[in-house]
């Protein structure tokens, strides 16, 4: 590309924001100077290139009239041979080469380049789109020749990029349909999977040869998908411009796989007598021993002075009689050859298993020479087997059982209760806190950990009951011996849940740590119904030990036909939200923050579920649902669009200085969305797609963050306080933190949790720990925004006390966008009021 002559770039883009910074970056090049057309549709395009012949075309994928690669298909028809640069919001390598197969010459990822890169992408396009118009007029007559050789022939430029390859080349890769002019063995193999490693092995090869500046001599065996890998005798020849510039390399490589198999026939049929596993015995027509091999010594402890001459009955264990010999011999005779299990004898007298193939070697006239017997020792088999068969029904990491085996002996055990009209009981046991033990100490300790809950476990048990280790922290305990009734059955099982705890809250030591656990304990008595399964039984535990870890956890609870039928509301429900979210239920509300003064300062964005039969959800219906899949992050990215759409708007609308472009507005983040990878980048889209200043943003994280990973988290949040987000600590004072953590954490306001605020004014130890607060946030220069005002009496505790941001029912309750927006607008917000109850409670979203 010319740096003095324009460059004139054909951009198709109907995004306005991604538009604007393509031109603002392209207006910023100086060399060459960039003359800028853009079409918002692909008609618009084609209309375009009709009239005028740009240098190259950057192309959106996604636009009005055409999406995803025929976008890119069709852009190809009609631009020829221009070149063409796709901007993607898609960070995903298969999705860039289906790009580039479709006809692109290189792909940028929207917010990821800047001037350079783009300027950069644009040049080496229309100089790739150039050679290989070049290419396209000399290949025609290099293929005429290359193609009349028998042997393998590539080009490559100084780059290592096929230039031309021979049929004979393109075979051997498979690669007649490939496009691979232009293309480094790097880029094939990344498209050509099955020979990735010998396209690879290439590339390291030409670099080797390159560095040595003369011609090289090797093999390289590239893999065959018809049948053996192909040995390539190849003559690698570097070629290089005047001033030492690499400037290409041919190759040149002959077939010479049937020599080389020949020749490994040879030293395999020489050595392999030698080397294999398997003891070799020869004998001649008479059972004399005339060779062994290394094997045979080493499997049965003779050597081979010791054999020669001998008959093979000095292995003889015993274990067969005459007819189980004569009628292998008759066999052998008959067929030529004889296989079978044999017990054997080693030379210190112990027994052991054989699979031993005896056959005949005839001469050139067909007449038996010798007896070859070929023995595999399977005494390593039989063990292995063996704990193949202990592994399939243990855990590996404790020893107990496994939930197959439970499955097992529970079946059993349901049948033998069925057959004597008698019921017991499974119980089914979930480490409390488990989880947070796990990311606070590291998987080393919990494993550990675990261990010794089984072997404590186990301790408390009878002999005949069962322990199983059903998942993570997940045990399960099968008490078989049959009770008269389920109430004398419930009372055992109670007896046994009541050891069973109070062993866990004992103290257990795991690398000098000492740790005391509950557990959240599921019981159900069986059987329930003549048509019951085992499944069923462990799925009935299940419920109940869940409805125990939902009530708060340290919890015993019996099944009752009732759980099944709330586990089905909860499924439903989910799967409405689902529904909702793809049918756009959700609605933004809003509730304000003001200062001392009783003036807005802020306000917190918080969601509703607007459900077509059940009306407005209440969020804590459906938010601890969400809280438990990743429904709680598509919650947030549709919070995060619609504050960030709000909050343009309100830029939109009203000039600088106005109220409504000074709040800032709080979006709650889920802990589950915050350690997403893309957490960074996709708050970096949402603010550049919306245009709106991140400055007008809090994002709200909870304590439980930093448990884990802090050093993440801080890099995270650094990350994008750099951009001017605000950081707030939600419910601070009721989860992990210390200030330890807290110091390390760049962010700007603490909000003290509702169930401070409560009693803050009638409670001195509620009262003791905001006022501490409130001197922490001061010597730390940080806001503070206290939830939960409902009281006046609360209002005047805190602004006595220092500068406090009032959040609560006091001041206004949660409304939807619209109606607080119009309430903003004309400052017209609810006076302070006195409600019954403490009903002011959120769970944020």
């Amino acid at each position: 590309m010319n740096l003095h002559q324009p460059c004139k770039v054909l951009l198709v883009e109907d995004d306005p924001g991604d538009a604007h910074l393509v031109h603002q970056f392209l207006r910023a090049c100086r060399e060459p100077p960039i003359e800028i057309t853009q079409a918002q549709t692909l008609a618009e395009a084609r209309q375009h290139l009709r009239g005028h012949q740009p240098d190259i075309l950057l192309l959106d994928l996604s636009l009005p009239d055409s999406a995803g690669f025929d976008t890119v298909r069709a852009a190809r028809q009609a631009a020829g041979g221009l070149p063409i640069v796709v901007l993607t919001g898609h960070d995903d390598t298969a999705f860039a080469l289906q790009a580039l197969e479709a006809g692109a010459q290189d792909y940028l990822l929207k917010g990821r380049f800047d001037t350079d890169a783009l300027v950069r992408a644009i040049r080496y396009a229309i100089a790739r789109s150039r050679l290989e118009q070049h290419l396209a007029e000399t290949g025609d007559r290099l293929r005429t020749l290359i193609d009349a050789l028998p042997d393998s022939v590539f080009f490559k430029d100084g780059e290592g990029r096929w230039l031309e390859a021979n049929h004979v080349a393109l075979e051997l890769f498979k690669m007649q349909k490939t496009d691979y002019r232009g293309k480094k063995d790097s880029e094939l193999a990344a498209v050509h999977g099955f020979f990735r490693q010998a396209l690879l092995n290439c590339q390291a090869s030409d670099e080797a040869t390159w560095r040595s500046g003369c011609v090289s001599l090797r093999e390289e065996i590239i893999p065959s998908l018809d049948g053996p890998p192909r040995i390539l005798d190849l003559t690698k020849v570097p070629l290089f411009h005047a001033d030492g510039r690499r400037k290409g390399l041919v190759a040149v490589g002959r077939d010479i796989t049937q020599r080389k198999l020949a020749e490994e026939h040879q030293r395999l049929a020489a050595r392999v007598f030698e080397t294999t596993g398997e003891a070799i015995m020869i004998t001649d027509t008479d059972a004399r021993i005339v060779a062994v091999n290394p094997a045979f010594t080493r499997i049965t402890g003779y050597r081979k002075e010791e054999v020669l001459g001998e008959n093979p009955r000095i292995l003889k264990s015993g274990r067969h009689n005459e007819t189980f010999h004569m009628s292998m011999w008759q066999t052998l005779l008959i067929s030529g050859g004889w296989s079978g299990e044999v017990w054997n004898r080693r030379k210190n007298g112990e027994i052991f298993p054989q699979w031993q193939t005896v056959s005949c070697v005839k001469d050139e006239f067909g007449r038996v020479s010798h007896y070859v017997a070929v023995c595999a020792d399977l005494s390593e088999i039989r063990s292995a087997q063996q704990t193949a068969e202990n592994l399939s029904w243990r855990d590996a990491l404790t020893s107990l059982a496994n939930r197959a085996l439970f499955l097992k002996q529970l079946d059993q055990a349901l049948a033998n209760a069925q057959r004597e009209n008698g019921f017991a009981s499974v119980l089914l046991l979930d480490l409390d806190r488990f989880k947070d033990i796990n990311e606070a100490r590291g998987l080393a300790v919990g494993d550990a950990l675990l261990q010794a809950v089984a072997e404590r476990l186990k301790r408390i048990l009878h002999s005949d009951d069962l322990l199983a280790r059903l998942d993570s922290d997940e045990f399960a305990v099968l008490l078989p011996r049959l009770m008269p009734s389920r109430e004398v059955a419930g009372r055992e099982a109670l007896d046994m849940v009541e050891k069973l705890r109070t062993a866990l809250r004992e103290s257990l030591e795991v690398n000098g740590e000492i740790f005391h656990l509950d557990a959240s304990i599921g019981i159900t008595q069986f059987p329930e119904s003549p048509q019951e399964t085992a499944s069923n039984v462990l799925r009935q535990a299940d419920m109940a030990m869940h409805k125990a870890k939902a009530e708060g956890g340290g919890r015993v609870v019996f099944f009752e036909v009732e759980m099944g039928v709330t586990i089905k509301d909860r499924y439903r429900l989910e799967q409405e939200l689902r529904l909702a979210l793809a049918e756009n239920q959700l609605r933004l509300y809003l509730q304000p923050q003001v200062d001392a003064t009783g003036r807005q300062v802020g306000a917190e964005a918080l969601v509703r579920w607007q459900h077509p039969s059940r009306g407005l959800v209440p969020p804590g219906v459906f938010i601890p649902l969400a809280e438990t899949t990743d429904l709680i992050v598509a919650i947030d990215r549709w919070m995060l669009t619609s504050v960030c759409r709000l909050l343009k708007k309100m830029d939109a609308d009203y000039p600088p200085g106005h109220i409504a472009r000074l709040l800032r507005v709080s979006v709650n983040i889920s802990p589950r969305h915050f350690q997403k990878r893309d957490f960074v980048n996709e708050i970096k889209r949402q603010l550049a797609a919306s245009g709106v200043a991140p400055s007008r943003l809090v994002l709200e994280i909870t304590e439980g963050l930093v448990i884990g990973n802090l050093s993440e988290v801080v890099e995270k949040i650094t990350t994008l306080t750099a951009l001017g987000i605000h950081f707030s600590m939600d419910d601070f004072g009721t989860g992990y933190s210390s200030l330890a953590y807290l110091k390390r954490l760049p962010i700007h306001e603490l909000k003290i949790d509702k169930s401070f605020i409560d009693d803050v004014t009638t409670e001195p130890n509620d009262a003791v720990l905001v006022e501490t607060i409130l001197a922490v946030t001061k010597h730390m220069n940080l806001k503070v925004v206290a939830e939960g005002v409902e009281t006046q009496a609360q209002a005047d505790f805190l602004n006595a006390r220092g500068k406090v941001i009032h959040q609560g029912y006091l001041y206004g309750r949660p409304q939807p966008h619209e109606t607080w927006l119009a309430q903003l607008l004309k400052g017209d917000l609810p006076q302070p009021n006195v409600l019954r109850g403490n009903n002011s409670g959120e769970i944020p979203v």
